[in-house]
């Protein structure tokens, strides 16, 4: 298995397509590189040019995806791969991902054979392959990813400094209601799935979401890349789902946010979104159980912090709430927002 992933911008890929596609007789290395650089496309946030092996990995991801051939030395375009249509639509550099054209780098990262291999293999039961995002995303199922140490011990509750090494290393992927384990070994691993893969479909192509848990682990679920259910048609979904003990429910924020993601294949932010909206409207009607960020963070790296709190509430004062009580009489708010739309 070649775990060749790592981070990058898929702004910067857009925008090398896009360089690459106004030279049909094709670039050179250098001349990629040359253009990119004073284009401003590739570039470190002070300014400073990358390294030459940023702009290689860059490059050689073009061609991994099959969206750039190599002719001798010249880089040209791949016309024959579709998705190449979509990123050269439109020409203007240095701007945020089009729904479009995530799409089109979603359907090149899942035809990839070692994508595949290492990582969507996983959320797909019958482990068959997927031609494009939107049948992903429909079929997929979540996983839920360790990154452990030693001798299958969380990195973040083993004690030794030497766990670090490169042998120690392992990312450990399951689906989320499964015993079965896919573990990967090595540093290597660690990178191509947390810091490659993950950075790509959560963070920047947006057709998987991610909520971490308390021992550090995380689930991994798929979501349309562009969302299909209003806020108002969610709030109607979501609210079918709550269980009420007398005139109130309680429900842990995380848990909802993921539960809401998973069955409607939308963003733990667009759900949250929903809770935020009742807790602003109707203060008379749902409360926040606030809780301390030590509780919620103790046990984890500083570097998952951000992801831990990601899941929860904030408060008007700032403060982060683990749980909302809600009053059965919000459903008539709700069925009117929904009805008025």
């Amino acid at each position: 298995m070649n775990l060749w992933m790592r981070w990058l911008d898929f702004r910067a890929l857009r925008d090398l397509v896009l360089l690459v596609a106004a030279q049909p007789g094709g670039l050179r290395a250098n001349e990629l590189e040359k253009l990119a650089t004073d284009q401003c496309v590739l570039l470190r946030r002070d300014g400073r040019p990358y390294a030459r092996s940023i702009h290689y990995h860059h490059r050689r991801t073009l061609e991994r995806l099959g969206l750039l051939e190599k002719h001798g030395r010249l880089f040209t375009l791949n016309h024959q791969n579709p998705e190449t249509s979509a990123l050269t639509a439109h020409t203007t550099m240095r701007e945020e991902l089009r729904p479009s054209e995530k799409e089109a780098f979603a359907n090149a990262v899942i035809r990839n054979k070692d994508c595949h291999e290492a990582f969507f293999v996983n959320f797909l039961p019958g482990r068959e392959s997927m031609c494009d995002v939107a049948a992903f995303v429909e079929r997929a199922q979540p996983v839920k990813i360790e990154i452990l140490h030693e001798e299958g011990r969380t990195a973040e509750s083993s004690k030794s400094r030497n766990a670090s090494s490169d042998a120690s290393k392992r990312v450990a992927i399951s689906p989320a209601w499964g015993a079965d384990r896919n573990v990967l070994d090595g540093a290597e691993a660690v990178q191509a799935i947390h810091f490659g893969l993950k950075s790509w479909c959560v963070n920047q192509l947006g057709f998987l979401d991610i909520v971490c848990a308390a021992n550090g682990t995380y689930t991994i679920y798929p979501r349309h890349i562009v969302k299909r259910h209003s806020d108002r048609e969610l709030a109607a979904v979501m609210f079918a789902d709550l269980k009420f003990v007398d005139d109130w429910a309680t429900v842990r924020v995380p848990d909802l946010a993921l539960e809401t993601g998973i069955k409607q294949r939308v963003s733990v932010n667009q759900a949250k979104g929903v809770l935020a909206a009742w807790l602003a409207d109707h203060p008379d009607l749902v409360a926040g159980v606030p809780t301390r960020v030590g509780f919620i963070t103790a046990g984890l790296p500083e570097s998952q912090h951000a992801l831990a709190l990601r899941s929860y509430l904030r408060s008007e004062n700032g403060a982060f709430l683990s749980h909302l009580r809600i009053h059965r009489m919000l459903r008539q708010h709700v069925e009117n927002g929904v009805l008025t739309q």
